[in-house]
C-alpha cells in the first residue's frame, strides 16, 4: 500500500471521521479494505486525495494510506466524493466522484488498480455520466447478459427533483454510450423533503448513493439516500435516511418500484453493502449524517428475507 502525506496509524472505527463509507473484502487476502471522503477538497499545499484503511476484523484499522493522488492535469479538481471499488476482469476499479474546474461538471469517473488498496490511476475517458450534467455517486451493475452499466444520481442542484439513472457501460469501461435508462424522480417519493443550500439560494429534492443488489428470487434492489419528512420511518427523525427501489424484472431497464416503508431513518446513509468473511451481509453507512465532522463509518447486520433486506442489529 502506498503511503500519503498523513501518517499512518491504528485506530478504531470511531476515530475515522468519513462519509460515505464503503468496504471492499479481499478473501484472497483475508483483509477488508474501508474507502470513504475524507480528504475531499485539500488543504493548505496538499491536494485532495482518496484514502484507504485496512484491516483483518472490522474493528481495529491501519491507515490512512493513499489510494488515488491525482497526476497533474487530472480533470477533477475537488470534491472527490463517495469512492467504490469492484473487481473485474482481474483487475480493481473505482467509480468516484469529482468536480471538473471552472465551468466544468460534476461526475463519476473510473480508476483502475492492480491490488484493491491502490494505487488507482485514470482508467475512463474523463466523466462516464451525462456529458455537460451534474452527476454524482455513479456504482457499477452488471447484468445477466454481461451488459456493464454505471447507476448514478442526476444532481438536484440541476434538475430541482433530483433523479436516479443508468448508462450503458463500454466493456472495456472507458466511456458510456446510449441513452439513460431513468429509476427513479425524487419529487414522487411521499416521505421525501426538500433539501435546501443557502449558500446558492436553492431547494430541491436530493438523490444520493445508489447501490445495487441481487436477491435470490432474482428481484433487483437499489439502496439510495435523502431527506425524510420528520415522523415518517422508523425512528422517526426526519434525517438522512436510506430507501429501496425494486425492480420486479430484476433488470435496470425496470419497471421499478418504490418501496412505501424507509430501510433506515436514523440519520444515518450513504450505504453499500458487502458480506463478511463469515458470509454475513452487512450495510455499510455513516452515522451520524450532522452534524458535520462527526460522521463515522457504521457496519450493520443485514439478512435476506422473502421481501427483500433487513437490518438484524
Amino acid at each position: 500500500m502506498e503511503k500519503g502525506f498523513r501518517s499512518i496509524k491504528t485506530c478504531r472505527l470511531d476515530d475515522i471521521p468519513m462519509r460515505d463509507p464503503f468496504v471492499y473484502a479481499s478473501a484472497e487476502e483475508e483483509t477488508y479494505y474501508l474507502f470513504g471522503t475524507t480528504f475531499a477538497d485539500g488543504c493548505g499545499d496538499k491536494d485532495p486525495i482518496f484514502e484507504v484503511y485496512a484491516s483483518g476484523d472490522l474493528e481495529s484499522w491501519e491507515g490512512p494510506y493513499a489510494a488515488f493522488q491525482p497526476p497533474k492535469g487530472f480533470w477533477g479538481v475537488r470534491h472527490y466524493w463517495a469512492p467504490e471499488v469492484f473487481r473485474i476482469d482481474g483487475r480493481y476499479y473505482m467509480f468516484a466522484s469529482f468536480k471538473g474546474g471552472i465551468g466544468e461538471n460534476r461526475g463519476t469517473g473510473i480508476l483502475a488498480a492492480d491490488h484493491p488498496a491502490g494505487p488507482y490511476l485514470p482508467h475512463s475517458d474523463g466523466p462516464v455520466t451525462i456529458a455537460g450534467s451534474e452527476c454524482l455517486d455513479g456504482t457499477f451493475y452488471e447484468d445477466e447478459d454481461g451488459q456493464r452499466w454505471i447507476v448514478f444520481c442526476h444532481e438536484w442542484t440541476e434538475l430541482y427533483e433530483g433523479k436516479i439513472k443508468a448508462l450503458r457501460l463500454t466493456s472495456d469501461l472507458k466511456r458510456s454510450f446510449g441513452e439513460p435508462v431513468d429509476i427513479l424522480n425524487a419529487r414522487d417519493m411521499p416521505w421525501i423533503r426538500l433539501f435546501g443550500d443557502p449558500r446558492i439560494e436553492k431547494t430541491g429534492y436530493l438523490t444520493d448513493a445508489p447501490f445495487m443488489y441481487k436477491t435470490r428470487s432474482g428481484e433487483l434492489l437499489m439502496l439510495w439516500s435523502s431527506y425524510s419528512v420528520p415522523g415518517y420511518g422508523d425512528s422517526g427523525l426526519g434525517g438522512y435516511t436510506v430507501a429501496v427501489a425494486r425492480s420486479k424484472s430484476g433488470r435496470i431497464e425496470g419497471p421499478w418500484m418504490h418501496d412505501a416503508g424507509l430501510f433506515m431513518d436514523r440519520n444515518a446513509g450513504h450505504s453499500s453493502l458487502f458480506r463478511d468473511f463469515a458470509g454475513q451481509l452487512r450495510i455499510s453507512t455513516h452515522y451520524p449524517d450532522t452534524p458535520h465532522g462527526k460522521e463515522r463509518p457504521l457496519f450493520l447486520k443485514v439478512e435476506e428475507t422473502e421481501t427483500g433486506l433487513k437490518l438484524i442489529d
